[in-house]
């Protein structure tokens, strides 16, 4: 085995001559963000029920997606993103933070980011609007929403959220 000395992108970019420039997004200066959703979810919803719960802008780096319930009997959530209201509310990527989270029983502030296996390390370092494979910015937001994925009702009343940190 070799001793090797292993470089980020943003390290790659310092260390070289001529210095290439990051991204305040990824090394640079970005600025901290945060947004917070929550809503009291009724003993009613079916399957693909949604709950919007807060926007992210198409040009956030998102680094932490926490996901609370209270107790919701047989509810199981995906979340993800949505197209805004005013857009059309199309999803965009229902479970791209993460996939039937259960919320049987109570979930305590739980970091659901890399919950799917779809949102990877490598995504972490993207803008949301490349990790969504589009070619330019759309210089748009996305509802954060959480669906109702488990044929069975939610069957608890009490209070769902995320809390989304970003860079941007």
């Amino acid at each position: 085995m070799a001793v090797e000395t292993l470089k980020s992108a943003q390290i790659t970019n310092r260390d070289a001559t001529p210095r290439v420039l990051n991204s305040p997004q990824n090394g640079g200066d970005g600025v901290c963000h945060e947004t917070y959703g929550s809503a009291v979810v009724s003993a009613a919803l079916s399957i693909t029920s949604r709950v919007i719960l807060c926007e992210v802008p198409s040009n956030a780096r998102v680094h932490s997606v926490r996901f609370h319930s209270a107790a919701q009997g047989a509810g199981k959530f995906d979340v993800g993103l949505y197209q805004t209201t005013q857009n059309g509310g199309a999803v965009v990527d229902a479970d791209l933070f993460g996939s039937a989270i259960d919320a049987a029983s109570a979930v305590k502030s739980t970091d659901i980011i890399e919950e799917s296996a779809e949102y990877t390390p490598a995504e972490m370092q993207k803008p949301l609007w490349e990790v969504l494979g589009l070619s330019a910015d759309p210089h748009r937001k996305y509802d954060v929403c959480a669906t109702v994925v488990t044929t069975d009702v939610t069957t608890g009343t009490g209070s769902l959220g995320v809390r989304v940190g970003y860079v941007r």
